[in-house]
Order: structure tokens, then C-alpha cells, then sequence
């Protein structure tokens, strides 16, 4: 495979692109919304998708929100926790950033060696009298351990709230199975980046019927009726607008779902003989992104060298997560951000390469390709 230097791709080829419904479509249910009058408030098309969402997660209790980060911050504000929240570093900013901003402590643990998700056996070394929560992060297509998470919580009395952004790009059961799989709550990411969007949007999902009934409240203002306002709340809504963009995206998902299995299939097998790339497969049924590892010193290039390249060739790949968020200010300083060494490890070989289902099985050949290329310095060196 490795052969002759690869060649740059005619345009730009990013790591995701947006699955969108025929535009017509779309025009036709603006054409709804605008005759009805209702453009936010929970609307027809709100709870049509709200109701749609909840029967494909097919477990608790779903509200809407206007994009993950605000449902982030309303579940743990929604929990009432007071002091330090035992945290992955991970994970995308928005995950400690949601924790700061409620004025709690985040204390970082490192992670599993084979998974990326945060360890049970780190998280035990990390809590202490003052924590209130665990917060993990389900990365690429593999879950955390719920259910040794879920056991040490019920030991110390800790709530467990679990960042799903990438768990709704597979087919259902969309979470995985047992008594603790959601945690108190679980947040859902609908980014125009994920597989599922609404352009901006996000979902919560409890088996606690009460933090339901909070949470329901809590994204708009607190109200619960005309006469009553009950504590605190913000404005975290999904529009009209952007509910009819997640139902019309949601009848293509299973296609899209499809698509992108079979490319990453071909990533798989294009790759497997490269030395020191290795395709992390997760439980095999999350197709939210295709991420490789690569070992510098098989490979004979790192993981930022091999995204330089690529990009020179008009593959853009992204390092993600990077940089960890013990890196990042204002968490740096904190004690727990500075003994991390699988979640520095995972930060600094982990490289997501482009999957989309616009994409074709010629473009991933050329990809792994040019991966198999930089991947061999013996032929590097006579090229």
C-alpha cells in the first residue's frame, strides 16, 4: 500500500459534514411554523421530536434543550451539588467548563488504558469528603463503566452524570444495558457535527422522575405555571426551528448510520498492516467519528506530524480531544491535572480522520493510503 507519494485531494475533506434534509423539505416546514405563529415555547414541532428522541433512546425520561452545554450545566444545577465533581480530562471543554461555571471544584482522574473513558480505580483514588459527583464522558463508540461508576457513587453517596455527546450515532439500544446505564442523567449532543443534529440542540435523559419534573421546569426560567415560578432556571429551549430540522434529520440517521459503517469497514481493513496506526474500534456500533491511534515509535511519525500531513494533502483530520482539560486555564493549576498519564497518552495519539456518508470508498483508499505512506520511513526516505 505504501507506493508512490500520495496526491493532494482536488478540495478540502473535513472530519464530519453535516447530514441535511432536501432543502425543499425543510422550506415546507418553515411554511408550518411561520402559518402557526409559534416559533419557541415548546411547540408542535418541539414535542413531536421530544416524543421521537424518546422512542428511539427507549429508556427514562427525555427533555429537549437548546444545545448540550446548557443541559450539562442545567442537570448538574438541577442535582444541587456543592464542592468538587470527579471529572475526566478527556473529553471536550464544554464538560469541566459546565462543572466551573457552577461554581464547583473539578477534580480530574485519569482514564482507562484500552477505552479512553474515565476509570472506575482512578475515580476511587479521587474522591474525597468534599466530592458530590461523578462526571464521565462516553468517547468515540465506547461507554464508560457505568455500572462499577454507578457502584462506587452508591458507596459514598455521589450523584454520576454522564456526557453522551457521541452515543446517539448508532442504532438502538442507544445506551447500554443495566440498572445504572444513564446514571442520575445523561446528556445528548445534537451539534450540526454529530450524526444526529438540529443544528444546535441537545437532549437530557433520567430514569428519575422527579429530576425529570425539575429539569422540565428548569429550561424555561423555573416556571411551572402562569402563577408560579419554583427556584432557579434558565432560558434553555429548542426552537421550533431547529426541532424541525432534528425530525427531518432523524428519518436519514439509520441511512447515514449504514453509510458510514460500511466506510469505516474499509478505514478498518485499509489499515490494519500499517505499523503503529490502529483504528479504535470502540463496541463497534457508534459511528460518530473514525479515530486512529498512532504509535510514534512504530510509525515512525507522531500523531501531529501524520495531521500535518494530511492536511497538506487536503485531508483534514482533527486531534480530539486535544489538548486534555487539565491543560487548559483556568484547571491547569489544580493538584489533579498533573499525574495523568493515560489521558495524556490517549490526548496525544488519538487522530479523528474523516467519515461522513457524502463520502465514497475511493476517498477512504486514498486516505488510508497516504496514511500507509507516512507510516513508512523506508519508503519515505527513497521517494
Amino acid at each position: 500500500m505504501t507506493g508512490s507519494r500520495p496526491q493532494a485531494l482536488a478540495e478540502p475533506l473535513y472530519v464530519s459534514r453535516p447530514v441535511l434534509p432536501p432543502l425543499a423539505d425543510y422550506v415546507a416546514d418553515l411554511e408550518e411554523i411561520w402559518a402557526s405563529g409559534i416559533l419557541t415555547n415548546m411547540g408542535a414541532f418541539h414535542e413531536r421530536l421530544q416524543a421521537a428522541v424518546q422512542r428511539r433512546v427507549g429508556v427514562g425520561e427525555v427533555t429537549l434543550w437548546n444545545n448540550g452545554t446548557t443541559a450539562l450545566v442545567a442537570a448538574l444545577a438541577a442535582l444541587d451539588l456543592r464542592g468538587e465533581v470527579v471529572v475526566t480530562p478527556f473529553t471536550f471543554p464544554a464538560t469541566v467548563q459546565a462543572i466551573a461555571a457552577l461554581g464547583l471544584t473539578p477534580v480530574f482522574a485519569d482514564v482507562d488504558p484500552r477505552t479512553g473513558t474515565l476509570s472506575p480505580r482512578a475515580v476511587a483514588e479521587r474522591i474525597t469528603a468534599a466530592t458530590s459527583a461523578i462526571v464521565g464522558t462516553h468517547v468515540y463508540g465506547a461507554f464508560c463503566d457505568t455500572e462499577a461508576l454507578g457502584q462506587l457513587a452508591h458507596e459514598h453517596g455521589l450523584k454520576v452524570v454522564y456526557d453522551g455527546a457521541h452515543s446517539f450515532a448508532r442504532r438502538t439500544p442507544v445506551f447500554p444495558a443495566g440498572p445504572r446505564s444513564l446514571g442520575d442523567v445523561t446528556m445528548l449532543s445534537f451539534h450540526a457535527t454529530k450524526l444526529f443534529h438540529a443544528v444546535e440542540g441537545g437532549a437530557l435523559v433520567t430514569d428519575d422522575p422527579g429530576l425529570h419534573e425539575r429539569l422540565t421546569h428548569y429550561r424555561n426560567f423555573g416556571i411551572r405555571s402562569e402563577d408560579v415560578v419554583a427556584g432557579t432556571g434558565l432560558n434553555g429551549k429548542m426552537s421550533e426551528l431547529h426541532a424541525a430540522m432534528g425530525l427531518r434529520v432523524l428519518d436519514m440517521v439509520d441511512d447515514e448510520i449504514d453509510r458510514r459503517s460500511a466506510l469505516a469497514r474499509r478505514y478498518v481493513r485499509g489499515l490494519e498492516d500499517v505499523p503503529g496506526v490502529s483504528v479504535i474500534a470502540g463496541d463497534g456500533a457508534s459511528v460518530q467519528y473514525l479515530v486512529v491511534r498512532v504509535d510514534a515509535r512504530s510509525a515512525g511519525i507522531d500523531r501531529d506530524g501524520l495531521h500535518r500531513e494530511l492536511r497538506g494533502l487536503n485531508i483534514i483530520s482533527r486531534r480530539y480531544f486535544h489538548p486534555l482539560c487539565s491543560d487548559i486555564e483556568p484547571f491547569s493549576g489544580h493538584p489533579s491535572a498533573e499525574h495523568l498519564p493515560v489521558a495524556r497518552r490517549f490526548s496525544a495519539e488519538c487522530l479523528a480522520l474523516p467519515l461522513h456518508g457524502s463520502m465514497d470508498s475511493e476517498v477512504v483508499d486514498r486516505i488510508c493510503a497516504a496514511i500507509a505512506w507516512h507510516a513508512a520511513p523506508a519508503v519515505r526516505g527513497a521517494a
